[in-house]
């Protein structure tokens, strides 16, 4: 009894000790208020890396609006910030509704103190599915979308699309996914599934969009490494075929369940980046 006491202590600390090192890495690339100067470059892997020569997101414009200002998460590599604005503008010529944007990158990207594994390097960005009913059609003050929580279009604990989906944010979807910078997209498995139906089955862009955990309030559109960009390092590429197949299964037998809490090692970082801290 005593040694198991011993080793939950040690365990205890050992973690503890891990997070504080995970926090005292990721605040002080959250400290960092300005882009580092330089041409742009996204250094790293997506979970582990940085940038260079960041662009600001404005909070908002042609037919986007973003939230969460106060977290300063609005800057990414100038490509991400066009993709963003072609988006929203291709979303308005086919009369969508405008867009909630959420977290793009920090200044100088790099581990954020919450919320994401990844978003490091300046090539990822958050998309509400939709805005609140009441709000279609209306302009949410900037105030206003500081603490907003975009609709849920998935029930977690059944699987099941809820009332706020609707198959204008399949058109959405198919938008940002047929556009040649876009890497991949990840969104819950039950929006994976609904785009697998005999309408959207096999339909070239279905194959970027993958299943994961959580996305049930927004999907995360990850863009390919930019040229100009040596040291950036791509996920490895998207399987073979439309995904609507047992892999997708897989997520409702097994995958779909909550993930237990884990604790995430401090990433490893190129040594490129370093130097964006001095």
């Amino acid at each position: 009894m005593k040694r198991a006491f011993v080793a939950a202590a040690l365990w205890l600390s050992v973690t503890a000790a891990g997070a504080d090192r995970d926090w005292s890495l990721s605040s002080r690339w959250s400290q960092q208020r300005t882009p580092k100067d330089g041409p742009p470059r996204s250094i790293g892997a997506y979970t582990a890396g940085c940038l260079q020569g960041a662009l600001a997101l404005a909070p908002e414009g042609f037919g986007f609006e973003v939230m969460h200002l106060h977290r300063r998460r609005y800057f990414g590599h100038p490509l991400l910030v066009d993709f963003v604005r072609r988006l929203a503008e291709r979303a308005q010529a086919q009369q969508l509704p405008v867009l909630l944007v959420g977290d793009l990158a920090q200044a100088r990207g790099g581990p954020t103190p919450s919320d994401h594994g990844s978003h490091q390097t300046g090539l990822d960005v958050d998309v509400a599915y939709t805005r609140p009913a009441q709000m279609l059609s209306l302009a949410l003050p900037a105030k206003e979308r500081e603490g907003l929580e975009p609709p849920i279009v998935v029930d977690l604990a059944t699987h099941r699309l809820t009332g706020a989906w609707s198959p204008q944010i399949a058109d959405l979807l198919a938008l940002a996914a047929e556009d040649p910078a876009v890497e991949r997209i990840f969104v819950n498995a039950a929006v994976k599934r609904e785009l697998c139906s005999l309408e959207r089955r096999g339909t070239p862009w279905v194959a970027k969009i993958r299943p994961w955990w959580g996305h049930h309030d927004h999907f995360h559109v990850r863009l390919r490494c930019p040229a100009g960009s040596p040291e950036c390092r791509m996920q490895a590429p998207v399987p073979e075929g439309d995904g609507c197949d047992a892999t997708l299964a897989w997520w409702f037998d097994h995958g779909a369940r909550p993930r237990p809490p884990a604790h995430r090692a401090a990433p490893v970082l190129p040594a490129s980046c370093h130097a964006l801290l001095r």
